[in-house]
């Protein structure tokens, strides 16, 4: 859903100054890189579909003026933001849909856990099969 992130990320453990290049570098290729190339490598089907859409997962720390301190994290979702308004115009003319969904936190896993270290609620999270349903919904029509 949401990609990767920085070792400790997103908790009071989390420095920049300790993260270290591998760190970085998966972050980057994660969430930035590998969306990119995937939808390059779908274009030919999405040029054959009645209806082609892409749909990219963000965050809000791609969003301005977020007050994330994770910089591969943010770096990558801002640069996810501009990619997807890039390829809407690259792709206009095919006729091929994209869009980006910027959620807050998404009740993975991972979330969960990392909102529980902070002493946060689990309430706090979007649950995972509201944000799926919004996904589906969003690409039916």
């Amino acid at each position: 859903m949401g990609g990767t992130w920085e070792t400790d990320a997103f908790t009071r453990h989390y420095s920049f100054e300790q993260c270290s290049d591998d760190d970085i570098e998966k972050v980057l290729a994660v969430n930035l890189l590998a969306p990119i190339r995937l939808a390059r490598s779908l274009l030919p089907t999405l040029r054959r579909s009645s209806n082609p859409k892409i749909i990219v997962m963000g965050a809000l720390s791609g969003l301005d003026n977020f007050p994330g301190r994770e910089v591969a994290n943010s770096a990558s979702k801002f640069g996810l933001r501009g990619a997807v308004h890039a390829l809407r115009e690259e792709l206009r003319c095919d006729r091929i849909a994209v869009t980006i969904i910027n959620p807050g936190n998404v009740g993975t896993p991972e979330v969960l856990s990392d909102l529980q270290e902070a002493g946060e609620p689990a309430e706090n999270a979007i649950p995972l099969n509201i944000v799926q349903l919004r996904i589906f919904a969003a690409n039916i029509v």
